[in-house]
């Protein structure tokens, strides 16, 4: 790896190429590779077509002519293969792909294990092969991500620019199975970089351009569903697609939640995690014996419906059918996307609907399809909580620009109503489950890297809630903020007076002939734990209009305070840390392989381990300029489970073995300090 970072900093100097230039020829490759990444997982799909089924036709009348016992045994074959591969492998290619990915973007700076790539080709393609109810998008995306962190990491990019570049992955990914370039692209900044900034943007959509190119080489600018131009017929037909949007998005909700009560039920059972797909195909396979539409990625069963060759009772049966096989095969443990599986419950929920309204309201109503095109991108940007991914999916999918209003309308309805349901996505839930807050964005996220113990206090106004009236007054004229804490005898909280309210009573004299004590000014108040981490505190602040809150032990005694400008503060020095950390960090790898970055004449910034004397004392007392003239500016905490804190140390500050400092100082007392460290380890 070093001699492969050594060649790209001398190309780069011999070409004086800019970091935005470096990023959009990276894009270009990534994307091409992302293209034939997609090329070579559908053929893989065939591949293992012809070996279960001697045939790559998955049309439903093909499955349906098959004997019996081969649709029910051959799911369970797959997923004999699968759970081993996964399991004993990569365990990371278990599930969509595409929660792994945001996982892997917010806790793990984009860094993906290259296996996955081989990992998740394998079992996907097998599951999907074998009959398990599953897709194959997010698995592209998973594949796409992972080639596009292995190159990132090769190359040594900073945190930012492999964040961008596995969302290049990404956006190629769904670009190259869709043909959909634009899709591609709002799927990436939506839900994986989460930045529309120009630097993002840009080399997302050039991905996505070359590995659309590269489909289209092939496979010339096909388009997945062909169907006929539709428009609305009458402008009542709003309100039947107000319908539809609500009960599409219940249904995307109820579609996202049964995948994680699938998993949990498997969870509970004695069978081995390895064996679990195995059990869930033979499930799959028991209702494909009747019903081989649920099989695969279902979009044969699509066509038939758009063909009018599907009657709404039965449209309506598929619908459970495939919300249950595919959250049996996912939440067992196999191994696929449920992009696919969302297209097809909302063509046969807005299939059956179409065909409903239609016997009921012909004069005013579109065909049966149109409301079928309706409820496939409604569902689907109601389960990823992405509407406007989903809707430019359906139009690039389908060419029906025709149809963009009620689509539209449609789509944002259903995303509305689920969102209301919960606020998380089929995909976010699974981060929401490893305590990732995603759809809170970054800044939860830092947040949640904050201890209240960092900001607890210890000056907060409190009193017991027997003192008299006067003590509470008396109080109320020395404190600062706007909340006094109420205590029992035994120091527990027992709940708060607003200061604003004392001053309201004392303000009218008329209020002041009625006897008061304090229960009649002390006012409930939810507490923050002392384990708790910021983010639950930011929760509560949006909660109430206190400026400060109480903080309690286990036993619900008052042991301090958490105050919002404290809280801010707080946020602000971690982002800025977190900023100079990563800024520092590009520099120092732009400009030398050790991790030194000299800063002009003898000054030079450096990363080293701390050293074993150091470990365990505080920065004070170790008075390091005064040894040493160096000076430690940030320390990189290295946190089991979670992502690396950056931390701006003050005096009081305690080093810890096992974590990184950024010193700085003269090229010479910088060296005598490692030298010290190397001699005392």
């Amino acid at each position: 790896m070093p001699r492969i970072w050594n060649r790209r900093q001398w190309v780069l100097r011999r070409l004086r190429l800019t970091p935005a230039t470096e990023m959009l020829l990276l894009a270009v490759v990534v994307g091409i590779l992302g293209g034939f990444g997609a090329l070579f997982f559908k053929n893989l799909i065939h591949l293992f077509q012809s070996l279960f089924w001697a045939t790559t036709d998955m049309a439903v009348e093909t499955l349906g002519a098959m004997a019996w016992y081969r649709r029910l045994l051959l799911p369970a074959v797959g997923g004999a293969i699968v759970g081993p591969l996964i399991y004993f492998l990569a365990r990371e290619a278990r599930g969509p792909g595409v929660p792994e990915v945001m996982i892997a973007v917010i806790t793990r700076n984009s860094i993906i294990r290259p296996i996955v790539v081989i990992v998740k080709s394998l079992a996907s393609a097998i599951s999907i092969a074998s009959g398990g109810s599953v897709g194959r998008e997010g698995p592209i995306v998973q594949i796409g991500a992972a080639i596009a962190s292995t190159a990132g990491q090769v190359l040594r990019l900073s945190p930012i620019q492999l964040k961008t570049l596995v969302g290049c992955g990404v956006s190629a990914g769904i670009a190259a199975t869709f043909n959909a370039p634009m899709a591609g692209t709002l799927f990436a900044l939506e839900l994986i970089v989460v930045d529309f900034g120009l630097t993002a943007f840009t080399p997302i959509l050039v991905s996505a351009v070359a590995a659309t190119a590269v489909t289209r080489h092939f496979h010339g600018n096909i388009i997945e569903f062909t169907v006929p131009v539709f428009t609305m017929v009458s402008h009542w037909e709003f309100g039947l697609y107000l319908v539809l949007g609500v009960i599409a998005g219940v249904v995307a909700f109820l579609f996202s939640r049964s995948i994680y009560i699938a998993e949990d039920l498997f969870e509970k059972t004695r069978i081995p995690p390895w064996i679990r797909p195995a059990s869930g195909g033979l499930l799959v396979g028991a209702g494909a014996v009747f019903y081989p539409h649920i099989m695969g990625v279902g979009y044969e069963s699509i066509r038939i419906l758009f063909d009018g060759q599907l009657a709404w009772g039965l449209a309506i049966l598929l619908v459970g059918l495939k919300i249950v096989a595919t959250s049996i095969t996912i939440g067992s443990g196999g191994s696929g996307g449920v992009f696919a599986p969302s297209l097809f419950i909302g063509a046969m929920l807005g299939g059956a609907f179409g065909q409903i309204v239609n016997q009921l309201f012909p004069d005013v109503t579109a065909s049966p399809v149109a409301y079928a095109l309706v409820g496939m991108a409604a569902v689907n940007g109601a389960c990823i909580l992405a509407p406007l991914s989903a809707i430019v999916v359906l139009v690039e999918m389908t060419d029906a620009y025709t149809i963009l209003l009620p689509l539209m309308f449609t789509v944002v309805m259903a995303t509305f109503v689920s969102r209301k349901l919960d606020p998380e996505s089929i995909y976010t839930e699974k981060l929401r489950r490893v305590g990732i807050r995603a759809h809170h964005g970054e800044d939860l996220n830092i947040l949640r890297a904050i201890a209240v113990e960092d900001v607890l206090r210890h000056d907060e106004a409190s009193i017991s809630e027997t003192a008299s009236l006067d003590a509470l007054i008396r109080l109320s004229l020395q404190v600062r903020g706007n909340a006094i804490f109420t205590v029992d005898d035994q120091d527990r909280l027992t709940g708060v007076v607003c200061v604003q309210d004392l001053k309201y009573v004392l303000g009218d004299p008329e209020e002041l002939r009625y006897a008061y004590d304090i229960m009649d000014f002390k006012q409930p108040v939810v507490p923050v734990r002392r384990t708790q981490f910021l983010d639950a505190v930011v929760d509560r602040f949006a909660e109430t209009e206190l400026d400060c809150l109480p903080v309690v032990d286990d036993a619900d005694r008052l042991v301090g305070s958490v105050v919002l400008t404290d809280v801010m503060r707080r946020y602000n020095q971690e982002v800025a840390s977190r900023g100079i950390a990563l800024e520092l960090g590009a520099r120092i790898a732009a400009h030398d392989t050790s991790q030194t970055l000299h800063l002009g004449g003898d000054a030079i910034v450096t990363e080293i381990d701390v050293p074993r004397w150091m470990a365990g004392r505080r920065l004070g007392e170790l008075q390091l300029w005064s040894r040493y003239r160096v000076a430690i500016f940030l320390v990189r905490e290295h946190c089991d489970g979670r992502p690396n804190r950056f931390v701006t140390p003050n005096g009081e500050y305690r080093l810890r073995a096992g974590d990184t400092i950024l010193v700085s100082g003269a090229h010479a007392d910088v060296k005598a300090l490692q030298d010290n460290a190397r001699a005392n380890a």
